[in-house]
Formats: C-alpha cells, structure tokens, sequence
C-alpha cells in the first residue's frame, strides 16, 4: 500500500497492553496512517468500531476476558467488510493455523517493522476485497 492510501484508511490497534498498543500505532503512522484508534479491552474495541468503523483492525490473541479469535468475531458483526490483522508475539504454528481458520486476513509477529507491516496491510486488503 502507498502512503496515500494508508493514510486514507482507519485503523484499530487492540492489545492489553499499553506499551504494544503503542508501538503498533507508531509503526502504522511511520508508514502513512493518520487515524490510529487504540483500545485495551474488548468493550473499547466494539464501542471504537461502533463509532469509527475502522478499515483495520490489528489484534493481538492473548488477551484476558475476551480474546483476539472472539473479539473478532464480535467487530465483525458490527463492521462486516473490516480488514484483520492478528499480532501476536506467538510464534507457535497452532496460533498462526487458527488464524487462518478464523478468516483473518493478515498475521504478523511482534515487534513488527514498518516494512512487513506495510507489506501485510496491503496483503491482507487484497484479500477481503478479493472475497467480496
């Protein structure tokens, strides 16, 4: 994706904790985002979603209460069409299988570098558009 349409697009950064949220953020606006919403928790994410209907959504899996597979599912039921990206500091098989079972649309391992995300981010949007 250009920096152009990074910029064009809007982004969810979900992740229990704060350092990750942060860094994800950062590195999607290196690479040209400028609407970079963040949420620690599931009911942040869905009331975010709800209210910005993000482009993107970028979860890590491990997370307490609600994890990234579940929260998914809930973000998809209010934005349909909305991109996903799991980010993960997983590096096991079983984590990268499941997302892929779950429909997702990206995967990255932490700490991502501006490049892969870029990469993904154009990736994964060439695949939902080519599911529509």
């Amino acid at each position: 994706m250009t920096k152009t349409e990074l910029s064009e697009c809007s982004y969810l950064v979900v992740d229990d904790d704060d350092l990750q949220c942060e860094f994800v953020s950062a590195v999607l606006e290196r690479i040209g985002a400028t609407q970079v919403f963040t949420a620690n928790d599931a009911d942040r994410a869905c009331s975010l979603a709800q209210q910005h209907k993000p482009d993107f959504v970028l979860l890590d899996i491990y997370m307490p209460q609600v994890d990234g597979w579940a929260l998914l599912d809930r973000l998809r039921r209010i934005q349909p069409g909305i991109v996903a990206i799991m980010v993960t500091g997983s590096h096991t098989p079983a984590d990268f299988g499941k997302s892929m079972d779950q429909r997702v649309d990206g995967f990255c391992i932490k700490p991502v570098l501006p490049d892969i995300m870029r990469k993904t981010l154009g990736n994964a949007r060439k695949r939902r558009l080519a599911q529509r």
